[in-house]
C-alpha cells in the first residue's frame, strides 16, 4: 500500500482545473510522454471495457502494452499496468523521491498544491517510458479538456457513450458534457465514435482539427444474440464475434475496438483477425456484470448513472427473465440518485430491493434517503434498508445483484470470503 499511502499526501480535487501542474511535470520530467503512442479513451461509459478489450486483442499480438485506468477496485497500483502486471510498491520506490521534489517545487512556483490525480497520471507516464512501450492505452480520468491525462498527443481518440454524469463540473447539457469530452481530439488525429446524440459536436472538433473522424453505425452490426457465456454479432465483414462480456451496449463497444485495431494496422502495427476474435472471447473486466459467487449466485455492476443503469437493466431482463432477485444498492453522494432509482425500480416487479449506507458514512447516501424515495414511486417491490453488511446476508434469492457504486467491490470481496 506505499504507493496508497503517497497518494493520500496530495489533494482531492482543485476548484480551478488547468492542465499547468500537469506540463510542468511533464517538463521537469523530460517530457516522457512524447516517446510514447497513445490511444486516448474519454466517453462517460463503457471507456473500462474498451481498455480492456483493446489491452486483451494487443497483448495477444505480442505488443508491450501500458494501461492507464481509473479508478482503481483495491488499490492505486491497478492503475498502472504493463500486460496486466501492476506496477509494484518496489518499482514506484523508484520514483518517490522525485514527485516529492517536483510538487514541492511546483508549490513554491505557483503556490498551487498538486493533486493526487496529476501525480498518479505523470507516474504512469514516466513508468510507461522507462519500460519502453510499444503503445499505451489511456483511459480519461473525468471529462476530456481539462483532465489530467490531456498532455498526450494521441494517435487516436475514442469516445464511449456520452451523457449526464459530473455535471457540476463537465455541464447541465448533453453539448457541454460533450465538448469537454471533446478536448482530447488532437490535430490530424483520427476518431472513433459509435453513432450517438452527441456526436454532431466530435463532429464539428474532428472538423475544426482535422482529424479523421470514424463513425461505426448500428446498421453495420447483425446477427445479435446470447447465451449464459457469450455475446454473439458480426460487424461488418467480421462473422461470429464472441464476447465475453455482458450487456448489449459491449457490441458497440467492441466494434469501436475493432476500427481502432484496423487504424492501428494502417499505422504500423501488425495485429491478425484472430487476435482480434480471440481477444474478444477472452477479455474479462471486474466489477462489471461479473459473477463474484456461485452459491448463492451474485452479480456485481458498478452502474451508477442513467446509461449505465439502463444498459444493466436491460442486460439482467435479457439473461435472468424470471428469476426471483434481490438488489442491494448504495450510491455515492456524487451521483443523481432519483434519476437512477427511477430507471432501476421501475423496470422490475415482484423484486426485493435493500437500500444501504454504503461503505463509508461521507461518502454514500444513506439507506433510509434512498428507500425513502423508493416508496414514492409507487413500485410493486419489496423494499428496505439496512447497514451494507447486514445486506450482504440478504442476498438470498435465485439470482442476486450488488449494484450502484464501484466502491463498494472490495468490501464485497472480502465480506464473501
Amino acid at each position: 500500500m506505499l504507493l496508497d499511502n503517497f497518494l493520500s499526501n496530495f489533494i482531492q480535487t482543485t476548484d480551478f482545473p488547468t492542465l499547468d501542474a500537469m506540463y510542468y511535470l511533464m517538463d521537469k520530467l523530460g517530457s516522457p510522454e512524447k516517446n510514447l503512442k497513445f490511444i486516448h479513451v474519454a466517453g462517460t461509459n463503457g471507456k473500462g471495457s474498451i481498455c480492456e478489450m483493446l489491452n486483451s486483442i494487443l497483448m495477444l499480438s505480442n505488443y508491450k502494452v501500458g494501461k492507464f485506468i481509473s479508478p482503481h477496485l483495491f488499490k492505486s497500483n491497478e492503475s498502472i499496468c504493463i500486460n496486466n502486471i501492476q506496477i509494484t510498491d518496489t518499482e514506484f520506490l523508484e520514483y518517490k523521491e522525485t514527485f516529492e521534489k517536483l510538487s514541492q517545487d511546483y508549490f513554491n512556483e505557483t503556490g498551487r498544491k498538486v493533486t493526487r490525480f496529476e501525480i498518479l497520471t505523470s507516474l504512469a507516464i514516466l513508468y510507461f517510458s522507462k519500460k519502453k512501450c510499444d503503445i499505451v492505452i489511456l483511459e480519461v480520468g473525468l471529462g476530456g479538456l481539462y483532465d489530467c491525462t490531456n498532455i498526450v498527443n494521441s494517435l487516436i481518440s475514442i469516445f464511449g457513450s456520452i451523457s449526464f454524469d459530473h455535471t457540476a463540473i463537465l455541464g447541465n447539457t448533453l453539448e457541454e458534457i460533450a465538448f469537454q469530452k471533446a478536448g482530447i481530439i488532437k490535430d490530424n488525429s483520427n476518431t472513433v465514435i459509435f453513432e450517438q446524440p452527441a456526436l454532431p459536436i466530435i463532429e464539428n472538433v474532428c472538423k475544426n482539427k482535422n482529424s479523421n473522424l470514424n463513425i461505426i453505425k448500428s446498421n453495420e452490426i447483425s446477427n445479435y444474440s446470447f447465451d449464459s457465456k457469450f455475446q454473439y454479432f458480426d460487424y461488418l465483414d467480421y462473422k461470429n464475434i464472441s464476447i465475453n462480456l455482458k450487456s448489449k451496449k459491449q457490441i458497440e463497444n467492441a466494434s469501436i475496438v475493432i476500427k481502432c485495431i484496423e487504424i492501428l494496422n494502417k499505422n504500423g502495427f501488425n495485429i491478425k483477425n484472430k487476435n482480434i476474435f480471440d481477444g474478444l472471447k477472452n477479455v474479462t473486466h471486474p466489477a462489471r456484470f461479473e459473477k463474484i459467487s456461485n452459491t448463492p449466485t451474485i452479480i456485481f455492476d458498478g452502474a451508477h448513472n442513467e446509461n449505465a443503469m439502463t444498459n444493466f437493466v436491460e442486460t439482467v431482463n435479457n439473461l435472468y427473465p424470471t428469476e426471483t432477485k434481490t438488489f442491494l444498492v448504495s450510491m455515492i453522494t456524487t451521483k443523481d440518485y432519483k434519476a437512477v432509482l427511477n430507471i432501476l425500480l421501475n423496470k422490475f416487479n415482484n423484486c426485493t430491493f435493500i437500500f444501504s449506507d454504503g461503505t463509508d458514512e461521507n461518502k454514500f447516501f444513506k439507506g433510509n434517503l434512498l428507500y425513502n424515495y423508493a416508496q414514492n414511486l409507487n413500485t410493486s417491490n419489496k423494499l428496505e434498508y439496512t447497514t451494507f453488511e447486514d445486506g450482504i446476508t440478504k442476498l438470498n434469492s435465485e439470482i442476486n445483484f450488488i449494484v450502484g457504486s464501484f466502491y463498494v467491490y472490495d468490501k464485497v470481496k472480502e465480506l464473501l470470503k
